[in-house]
């Protein structure tokens, strides 16, 4: 009998994305070892996020790495880390930050359910833009003494009012204020783990548990020695707002496997093994004949990987299906605004995608008595 099976919790397919709310992703054997190995002794947890640091900035062509218990942590660390300059009497008394650089500049179009880590340090959000459009003015406009840092979320959903991210870079740069990139989700492609950082980035955060595929509570900062020196400082154990941001030396070591596996995959295969995936459930998706598939090349966010989509009837309820679905004990996304179902095929294995094609022709033909 199963861990789950035990305790009565329910098991689910995710055929929907690397969400939290599932779990996140699936880790790998290779990162499962290390977690076990790792947790057999006891070791000096500053030393052992150094040398992983310095082994995954290796991989990843950066400068430094520290690791997070997740994005949000690395959001938490990098603003305490941007408006205390190093300075570790000025980080001991946050979230108190009313005589020290407190204000963060973030986009109006790029505010998010992820950006109050940044307020909790005790920063001051500072909103530049519109919906519309964010203009060079609007940036330059707002940095003053009391500026910190400028915060930038990289999301294909924010693209179309977001000032480009190297036009920012250089701005802030000219007047002497760092740059923190959240590209959580941004993974694939691998480039993207130096992208940001070659563009001049001074700390960029991305999530571990996602397509990663490590520890759901890991997270990395990558970028510039200077900053990541003092993350390395101002982060737990150390007392502070970041100690119940702590990473234990197993989600550490399964982090590292995870990156040092993901660096070294032949991408163009992963990448072809998900669109056969997504060219399964396509089929399965045809045979319904309540849907006109299509897949599309990129993640709810921007990322390189391709998802199928099934467009119906705008008179076709798709609440049914998902609801339909649930009870085969199958997540799955939807769209409102196409009125389609969806599928990504980041954590479904063969066997997975073909369960997830046969549940949907049976909810299908229980629901309109269509067959296949």
């Amino acid at each position: 009998m199963s861990f789950y099976d035990e305790l009565g919790i329910t098991r689910y397919i995710n055929a929907h994305d690397t969400y939290t709310i599932y779990g996140g992703s699936r880790m790998s054997a290779n990162t499962l070892k290390a977690m076990a190995e790792a947790a057999e002794s006891f070791v000096d947890i500053d030393e052992l996020q150094y040398v992983l640091g310095c082994r995954i900035a290796e991989l990843t062509n950066n400068e430094a790495a520290y690791i997070t218990n997740g994005a949000s942590g690395g959001l938490l660390l990098a603003a305490a880390v941007c408006m205390t300059g190093g300075d570790m009497f000025s980080f001991s008394r946050l979230p108190a930050a009313d005589n020290i650089k407190n204000e963060i500049i973030v986009m109006r179009c790029q505010r998010n359910a992820y950006d109050k880590a940044i307020e909790a340090s005790g920063a001051h959000v500072v909103e530049i833009g519109d919906a519309d459009e964010t203009l060079e003015y609007d940036l330059e406009g707002v940095i003053n003494e009391r500026t910190a840092a400028v915060f930038y979320f990289e999301s294909s959903n924010f693209k179309k009012a977001s000032m480009p991210i190297d036009k920012v870079i250089d701005i802030a740069h000219k007047h002497g204020i760092p740059v923190v990139v959240d590209a959580a989700a941004q993974l694939p492609p691998v480039s993207n783990l130096w992208k940001f950082t070659r563009m001049g980035a001074d700390m960029v955060i991305f999530s571990g548990g996602k397509t990663l595929c490590g520890p759901q509570d890991s997270g990395l900062i990558l970028g510039k020695e200077e900053y990541i020196s003092i993350c390395r400082r101002f982060g737990a154990p150390l007392h502070g707002i970041c100690r119940s941001s702590k990473v234990s030396r197993e989600a550490m070591a399964g982090l590292y496997q995870a990156v040092r596996d993901f660096a070294a995959m032949d991408e163009q295969a992963y990448i072809e093994a998900l669109y056969d995936k997504c060219r399964m459930l396509y089929g399965y998706m045809e045979r319904t004949g309540l849907f006109a598939p299509y897949i599309v090349d990129y993640g709810p966010v921007g990322q390189t990987y391709p998802r199928v989509f099934g467009r119906a009837e705008k008179t076709f309820d798709i609440g049914k299906v998902r609801e339909g679905m649930l009870k085969e004990h199958i997540y799955i996304g939807t769209d409102t605004m196409e009125n389609a179902i969806y599928f990504s095929p980041l954590n479904l294995t063969d066997k997975e995608a073909a369960a997830v094609g046969e549940a949907l022709l049976k909810v299908c033909k229980s629901l309109y008595g269509r067959k296949d």
